[in-house]
């Protein structure tokens, strides 16, 4: 594969994630689910993104670099990405929870579902990392999501956001794949030939 597009198809993946990813946003806008707010909370957002870019460059070095390849020789094929996907949405779920707190809403609902998007989007990265042969996609994928997510303040009028989210985040990992699908085609064939 040219040099070219070896590092034009996991640009094209990370943002074809970043755009899964967020695409709630848009659509409970558009369906009067969600009110959208521009910097809500401005000295957080100055604060906490350059922090959070610092943290996901680590986060995905440590995730997907290192606990993906320990666990890629400790496990059957196949469980490793799952595995690291799990242990990589622990963190984006505690800033999570510590930066967005939901009132109202009882605590396991919203650990519940943070956690579902957490690591929908983890195994999206996993898959990135896996595919583009390097965590710096990923990283900047992270940093992007947490950007995005600081900057856009949501306001739910209904049950049917966190729905989208969460549908968001599944679709933000099947684009990855789709984006990828020749890259990881050799382990998608370990994986079934394992099987």
């Amino acid at each position: 594969m040219p040099k070219a597009e070896g590092n034009a198809l996991p640009a094209a993946a990370a943002a074809a994630f970043i755009a899964g990813a967020s695409l709630h946003l848009p659509l409970g806008y558009l369906l009067r689910y969600a009110r959208l707010d521009l910097i809500p909370r401005p000295a957080l957002a100055l604060v906490a993104i350059p922090i959070a870019a610092v943290i996901a460059l680590g986060h995905e070095t440590w995730i997907r670099g290192r606990l993906y390849g320990a666990l890629r020789n400790a496990v059957t094929p196949g469980a490793a990405a799952p595995l690291a996907a799990l242990a990589g949405a622990f963190v984006p779920l505690a800033f999570r929870l510590l930066l967005f707190p939901v009132a109202g809403v009882p605590f396991p609902l919203v650990f519940g579902h943070g956690l579902l998007v957490e690591y929908a989007l983890s195994l999206g990265l996993t898959w990135l990392a896996l595919g583009a042969g390097s965590t710096q996609p990923g990283a900047a994928a992270l940093a992007a999501v947490w950007f995005v997510r600081l900057c856009v303040g949501v306001r739910f009028h209904g049950a049917p956001v966190p729905l989208l989210e969460l549908g968001a985040a599944c679709a933000a990992a099947l684009l990855v794949a789709w984006v990828l699908a020749v890259p990881l085609a050799p382990h998608r064939d370990r994986v079934l030939g394992a099987a």
